[in-house]
């Protein structure tokens, strides 16, 4: 039996964050991105919401009809006039709750753990669809440029080699000046992959607008938030929800950090490759 989180048709954003605490994987998604942009809504569609969030449409209708809505047009009216009415000014974020790994272990275990973690962690953010379609971008595209800072740079070269063997014209240049030239090269179709973990890395948002204005397809590997870069882009995918940290020493988090990133790679390429042949093989 389906449970129905009762939300008044008065305070839609109030009770829907105190319902929040009943909610879990989508449906804490879309409250949280909701509650945190509700005078967005009125310009989102349904499958705008979606894309955004990173979930399908039909979440988008399950989760309104769960509020005790008829449907999605229902909650976005509602929350409208929530806001006619000065609704909640301000409302607390609801993310997934946050994980603790314990160092009881050798490092070896600790590390296991923290990785672990991680990846459950990007298993509950995001939605095959959005990967499915990243991976459909990627097919049609006739060039696909990287751009990262710091040593998620490497981690993008190791996935740029791969799709070259797999016969796609790619770019993964460290450099920013020659990011952009590269970019100005790139046509309508082809994709501009953006990482940053804070989404507001000042430079690679910069070099994902150019983009957008191009035409270029962008697709942004952030955490789990609201953030310059994800706004621009028009798929998303996460790397962790913004309760969850990297913790440990400096090099332990960019460690796990890592693991988290190549594990998004990992995936892609497993779609990918069950969809195009690579090169050369039999």
């Amino acid at each position: 039996m389906q449970t129905l989180w009762v939300i008044s048709m008065k305070d839609c954003l109030g009770n829907m964050q105190r319902s929040a605490k009943e909610m879990s994987g989508n449906g804490r998604k879309l409250a949280n991105f909701i509650l945190n942009n509700a005078p967005l809504l009125r310009d989102y569609s349904s499958q705008q919401l979606a894309e955004a969030v990173g979930v399908s449409q039909s979440s988008v209708v399950k989760f309104s009809q769960k509020l005790g809505y008829r449907g999605y047009p229902d909650l976005k009216l509602a929350v409208s006039e929530d806001l006619g009415r000065g609704g909640t000014a301000q409302l607390a974020p609801v993310l997934p709750r946050k994980r603790t790994v314990k160092s009881s272990g050798t490092v070896f275990e600790n590390l296991v753990k923290l990785k672990l973690d991680a990846l459950h962690n990007i298993a509950e953010l995001n939605n095959e669809e959005v990967l499915r379609k990243t991976v459909r971008a990627f097919d049609e595209a006739n060039r696909i440029q990287f751009a990262a800072a710091g040593g998620y740079s490497l981690v993008l070269k190791d996935f740029a080699l791969k799709l070259m063997i797999m016969g796609k014209s790619v770019i993964a240049e460290s450099d920013l000046f020659l990011q952009r030239a590269n970019l100005a090269s790139m046509k309508r179709g082809d994709v501009l992959v953006a990482v940053s973990i804070s989404g507001q890395n000042s430079q690679i948002v910069a070099l994902a607008e150019m983009a957008k204005e191009a035409g270029i397809t962008v697709i942004s590997i952030t955490e789990y938030d609201v953030n310059p870069l994800s706004l621009c882009a028009d798929l998303s995918l996460f790397l962790c929800s913004d309760q969850f940290v990297f913790t440990g020493t400096g090099e332990t988090a960019q460690i796990v950090a890592r693991a988290a990133l190549q594990h998004i790679i990992d995936a892609l390429f497993l779609v990918l490759s069950n969809r195009r042949p690579i090169c050369g093989s039999s």
